[in-house]
């Protein structure tokens, strides 16, 4: 064993170091609490050993003394002897909020906040207004990682942004006037805290990590790819909308409908040569959203567009990797699920103002690098 510098090699000073070595290695390991997100209006937090109420009321509410309520609600016996592993309840409404931020973590075409040009980087707070121009895209990350996509023709307000603060969750409002959102809430899987969208005649919240809401002059229509979300209008009350199901709604909060999601359209093929975009048609489409991200998660967006058929030249900004999703939109408005093609790289063929493809003297489409 090599000593410390400040112990002489003596027997008598190699036995102390051993014994200290051997008491430093009979301790506990040290442990590391794992909240769990939140469930409904209480963050969820499991016991970790010599964990006591009084302790994580002042840790988490910052007062000691809310200890009995927090007794009371999660029916514990001791205060002082909590079972390793037991999942507390602790109510969002006593834990301090700090305000929070939000980044700008993507930007195609022309975004503004309050009407000034955004760009990759740039810091939002609450209050703050966002507009995506047509044909424009931005994203957005919250400070638990959470992703907001703006397509094309999208206007909404971050009506609110905090923080919970020593649980890494997010409370966050946002109200949208026209457009669509799609949120990737808590994608670290670290729960959720507290997310609503809101519309002119809906309040949704979301109880899980994958959720679309669109919003026009007709009403709203809101999507659930995984977890949970609950959706309240004056009219309805609150509605609970299952994963892979979809819900629309009248301008005046009314439910039009709700039923699974359209699947994902079969054998997407794009021709690399002229960049048509061909697939099956999906039973039940109306009308279909072809888009171009540069992830595979599809939350950084290139283009989005609404074609009537399974025929679309696709459009691009550059040349390079690309991932190209495709779902299908029924007659409720309510969009399915997508197909996703990845693509090496993206050749947009030139066309005529007829849509023809323009070939060159080889016969072959004529295509942008």
């Amino acid at each position: 064993m090599t000593l410390p510098r400040f112990f002489s090699n003596t027997p008598d000073a190699r036995t102390l170091a051993l014994v200290l070595l051997a008491s430093c290695l009979s301790l506990p390991a040290t442990t590391v609490a794992r909240p769990l997100g939140a469930q409904g209006n209480d963050f969820l937090y499991q016991v970790e050993p010599h964990d006591t109420l009084e302790q994580l009321s002042r840790r988490y509410t910052l007062r000691a003394e809310h200890w009995p309520e927090l007794q009371r609600l999660n029916q514990v016996e001791d205060p002082y002897r909590l079972p390793i592993g037991k999942v507390l309840r602790i109510p969002l409404s006593l834990i301090p909020e700090q305000p929070a931020t939000a980044t700008i973590v993507h930007v195609a075409g022309q975004v503004a906040a309050d009407g000034r040009p955004v760009r990759p980087g740039d810091i939002l707070r609450a209050n703050q207004s966002l507009r995506s121009d047509a044909g424009s895209t931005a994203t957005l990350q919250l400070e638990d990682r959470s992703l907001l996509t703006l397509p094309p023709g999208t206007t909404l307000r971050l009506r609110r942004l905090k923080s919970f603060q020593g649980t890494g969750l997010t409370d966050t409002q946002v109200d949208i006037d026209r457009g669509s959102l799609e949120s990737t809430v808590s994608p670290d899987d670290t729960g959720v805290g507290r997310f609503e969208i809101r519309t002119p005649a809906t309040v949704t919240g979301v109880r899980g990590t994958r959720l679309r809401v669109h919003v026009d002059a007709q009403g709203s229509r809101h999507e659930v790819l995984h977890g949970n979300a609950a959706i309240e209008s004056p009219s309805q009350g609150e509605q609970r909308l299952a994963p892979d199901r979809g819900a629309a709604y009248d301008a005046r909060g009314t439910l039009l409908g709700s039923h699974p999601l359209l699947p994902a359209p079969h054998h997407p093929n794009l021709d690399p040569g002229s960049g048509r975009l061909e697939f099956e048609p999906v039973p039940g489409a109306s009308t279909y959203a072809v888009r171009v991200a540069l992830d595979a998660d599809g939350t950084r967006l290139e283009s989005s567009r609404r074609v009537n058929g399974p025929g679309v030249f696709l459009q691009a900004r550059g040349s390079g990797p690309r991932y190209i999703f495709v779902r299908g939109i029924d007659a409720l408005g309510i969009e399915g699920h997508d197909a996703v093609l990845a693509v090496d790289t993206l050749r947009i063929g030139l066309r005529a103002s007829d849509g023809t493809p323009v070939l060159g003297i080889d016969g072959t489409p004529v295509a942008l690098d």
